[in-house]
This record gives structure tokens, sequence and C-alpha cells, in this order.
């Protein structure tokens, strides 16, 4: 009877354990690859899901090492492009607050603030002391454009990274409603 019960507790705790592996399998596997599952799922035009995914997932996917590119972790995730006469041109990640924001900073002291789907949402000023900016006037496809020019690289280098399992439909149920 005491056989019966070890092997009964050793087998259920076997289970668990393979439980609990595949589901965190799961999750990296979604985190590391979801620039590329982004890449190939279907969304609605004006979201850039696949800029979305790099600047969630930072801490797990690829990142190149580029000349004047670094990387900050500390609670938000920032990438810095430094230019040769010291302006900036930064992007980050924001968790901290009640919603996903993304935020470009660009060299002419202006802020564009993005919202999780990586559509502009809000924009500011600083060097006319303006406060905010109509998002309206914005040329957004340009806008677009410079993102990709400074920080597309993150995004080209992880697009056509495969998974070794491929977890596309699982990717889709967890943010199909965000991208569309």
């Amino acid at each position: 009877m005491k056989k019966r019960i070890i092997i009964g507790t050793v087998i259920s705790i076997s289970m668990c354990f393979i439980f609990i592996i595949a589901n965190l399998y799961i999750d990296y596997n979604l985190r590391k690859y979801s620039v590329y599952y982004a890449h190939n799922m279907e969304h609605k035009e004006g979201t850039h899901p696949e800029m979305a995914m790099a600047l969630d997932n930072m801490r797990i996917i690829y990142k190149p090492n580029k000349k004047n590119i670094r990387y900050r972790e500390d609670g938000t995730f920032i990438i810095y492009k430094n230019f040769t006469d010291g302006e900036q041109v930064i992007m980050s990640c924001n968790r901290g607050e009640k919603e996903l924001r993304y935020i470009y900073y660009d060299s002419l002291e202006r802020e564009y603030y993005f919202n999780e789907t990586f559509k502009l949402s809000y924009g500011h000023d600083s060097s006319t002391g303006e406060d905010e900016i109509d998002i309206k006037t914005v040329d957004q496809e340009a806008l677009y454009k410079d993102i990709y020019k400074d920080f597309g690289f993150i995004v080209e280098a992880n697009v056509n990274r495969k998974p070794r399992i491929n977890l596309q439909k699982e990717f889709n149920k967890k943010y199909y409603k965000r991208f569309n």
C-alpha cells in the first residue's frame, strides 16, 4: 500500500512539474518570437503590432549591437540613439501607468505618445513651449517613417526569427483584439 502511495505521489508531482514547465515555455515562446508572430497576424490599418511587440518584449527579444545605440532597462525600457552633435532620439515603453504607453522623443524636442496599438494619441513640443500638438496636424506617415528609420532595425532583426514550435494561433488568441 505504501508503494502505491509513493508512486502516485511521484507521478502527481511529475505531472504538475511538466504542466508548469510547458506553460512557462509557451509564455517564453510568445514573448521571444512576438515580433515574428505580430508580423504574421492580421491587424487593422494604422496599428503597428511589430514595433509594439518589439518594445513590449525588449528584455527577451534579440537586440542587435549597433553603433550609437544604447539600451536601458530599469522598470521601463528605453533605447537611446545618439547623434554626433549630442542630440538624442529616444524610444521608450512605459508600463508603470494604468495603460501601456510608448514614447518617441525626436531630435527637435518633440515628444509623441502612442497607445498600446502603437497609434499616435498625444504630442508635446518643448521647443515652442506649446503644451500639446494637435495630432490631426501631424503627418503620421512621416512620423512612423522616422521612427522606423531610427528604430526599425529592432523589428528587422526579429521579424524573420522563426520559432522552433510555431504558436501563431496562441499569439492570435492573446493579441488579436488589441490590434483589431
